[in-house]
């Protein structure tokens, strides 16, 4: 099999549609939800993403691009601490029931796009985030292609999200806690709907190992700055880098 078509299994492909229908039936307990199943890290995660995101651009103000934003959380978050960026930020996602509520939280404007289509020029962002989103790309590899595109020239991608251990254990055992433990829990926290985050797990089946991940960063042109692990590794904070 060669090296592109190897790539290209990285991704939802045919469970896009799917898992996207299901992220539109949970909007209204999206937040709470993931707050539970998370046992209240990701807050955490989200805010460690941040820091190092704005320590790396040297800019005070700086074009940036908040990906799959879903509710607008991570640009409320960094919002909260630089408020002068409120111009300088776009949203976009795919669903525009997550973006009329990022809307609303932020104040900032959106467009409903896609990973793998971003309508932008290139080299238009300084800078470009996505917090719990990468893995619902259809395409991975087209995905962070796409991304690199749109980035100037020492440009920062930050990757706030669930990873996959190349440890088959750890991957075991993190794959039953997305499978059983967390729909109960999202089950307690939000009844029916929270059922419906038994779903998601799919996006955690396909997600390439740690060390592939940033092997497909590095093949569309990115430089790791930083990577960090929490939680077993069940979840990571890359910072990568345009070169």
């Amino acid at each position: 099999m060669s090296k592109s078509n190897v790539d290209s299994e990285f991704g939802l492909k045919e469970d896009w549609r799917v898992i996207q229908t299901t992220l539109e039936e949970i909007v209204p307990v999206y937040d709470k939800t993931n707050r539970y199943i998370s046992l209240g890290s990701d807050l955490k995660i989200r805010k460690r993403g941040l820091k190092l995101l704005a320590e790396a651009v040297s800019k005070q103000s700086f074009r940036l691009l908040d990906l799959g934003c879903g509710t607008g959380k991570m640009t409320a978050q960094l919002l909260a601490q630089m408020p002068s960026q409120k111009q300088s930020i776009v949203l976009l996602d795919p669903i525009i029931q997550m973006m009329r509520v990022a809307r609303f939280k932020t104040g900032v404007d959106g467009l409903i796009a896609v990973f793998e289509n971003l309508p932008f020029k290139t080299e238009t962002f300084d800078a470009a985030m996505a917090g719990f989103a990468i893995r619902d790309a259809k395409n991975l590899s087209k995905a962070f292609d796409e991304i690199n595109g749109l980035l100037k020239i020492g440009g920062k991608f930050l990757i706030v999200d669930l990873s996959k251990p190349d440890s088959k254990f750890k991957t075991l055992l993190i794959g039953i806690y997305w499978r059983t433990v967390a729909p109960a829990i999202a089950f307690l926290a939000s009844g029916m709907l929270g059922l419906k985050f038994g779903k998601l797990a799919k996006t955690f089946s396909r997600l390439p190992k740690n060390s592939e991940l940033l092997a497909l960063a590095k093949k569309s042109g990115f430089q790791v700055a930083r990577a960090e692990y929490s939680m077993m590794g069940a979840a990571c904070v890359l910072l990568l880098s345009k070169e």
